[in-house]
């Protein structure tokens, strides 16, 4: 029997990745390919396992920014769906793993190598303790990993991201009225997200009377690289916002085994990051502030950790 499984993962809205490896073994670096539709999608697999010398598998997991309902998973960020009874006579193997990408990510924790992250501020982890992790994107990802008692890990699905938004001061409240007469229901997603920057600076734009069309993250990027206050101040809302759900992630879910921000906001922001506000507001936890102070946060610098989670299902 093949010791082989194929990975895949469909969270990005531009590109698939996909990776090969030996069961219960991390693997190496993913292929990117371009994927529009279910078709391309076959080709890009059927020229992977070609380039491959076409193995036997022992199975395949597919990890998408969406939920698995009665075998099938819906891929919103690409307009189709995949059927795990489809691909398993397309891939001639029995077992299919569907996955939320964000699920994937956390189940690659505990396999991360020492330079894969770095700790931004708490304690030490307490071990067999619940571990979770956060991260933006196209939206606002969250799931967590829970001590099996044997050694090994379970990983919790959920919709954190969708929970209400609360401002904690004036301008983040002036802020909000905007977005919610938007909107209507305003959630987390809506400002901690790369959709969501743009968004904060859209409503600092209105409450200052300027009509401005909104620039796309690049450029808030750039112009906020450059000093630009209005740039500048719509990353530092949407990471405090980060920072305050961090630390409720913290609370609510005793995660003494630690925090761990991931996501391509992050990656794209780079050294606007602003470390020492972040631990401030993640810090400001009233009566539960040393609680939360000892807990650690990490952030992770791993390419393709779907990935690298995807393989821990075949362990």
């Amino acid at each position: 029997m093949t010791d082989y499984v194929l990975l895949s993962d469909i969270s990005n809205g531009s590109y698939l990745k996909l990776a090969m490896a030996r069961r219960g073994e991390r693997p190496r670096e993913s292929t990117h390919y371009a994927c529009n539709s279910l078709e391309s999608y076959k080709t890009a697999i059927s020229d992977f396992l070609e380039a491959q010398d076409k193995p036997r598998l022992a199975g395949a997991a597919i990890s998408a920014a969406g939920w698995e309902r009665g075998g099938v998973i819906q891929l919103p960020n690409h307009g189709f769906s995949i059927d795990r009874a489809d691909m398993r006579g397309f891939l001639d193997t029995p077992r299919i793993n569907l996955v939320n990408d964000f699920v994937a990510k956390a189940l690659a924790i505990p396999r991360l190598h020492g330079n894969e992250c770095e700790k931004i501020c708490g304690g030490d982890a307490v071990e067999e303790q619940v571990i979770a992790v956060i991260g933006p994107h196209n939206g606002l990802g969250m799931s967590a990993l829970v001590p099996d008692g044997m050694g090994g890990w379970t990983a919790m699905p959920t919709e954190g991201g969708h929970s209400d938004l609360a401002p904690t001061s004036d301008i983040e409240e002036a802020v909000l009225r905007v977005l919610i007469d938007k909107y209507g229901h305003v959630s987390r997603e809506r400002v901690i997200s790369i959709p969501g920057v743009a968004d904060i600076w859209a409503a600092l734009a209105q409450i200052e009377g300027d009509d401005a069309r909104a620039p796309s993250i690049e450029e808030i990027i750039a112009l906020a690289s450059t000093g630009d206050p209005r740039g500048k101040q719509a990353i530092d809302l949407s990471m405090g916002w980060f920072a305050a759900m961090a630390s409720d992630v913290a609370l609510i879910l005793g995660a003494r085994g630690g925090v761990y921000l991931a996501g391509d906001l992050l990656d794209m922001i780079g050294d606007l990051f602003d470390v020492d506000a972040f631990v401030r507001r993640y810090s400001d936890k009233g009566r539960l502030s040393n609680y939360v102070s000892e807990i650690p946060v990490y952030r992770t610098l791993a390419p393709d950790m779907e990935i690298i989670g995807l393989a821990t299902l075949f362990d």
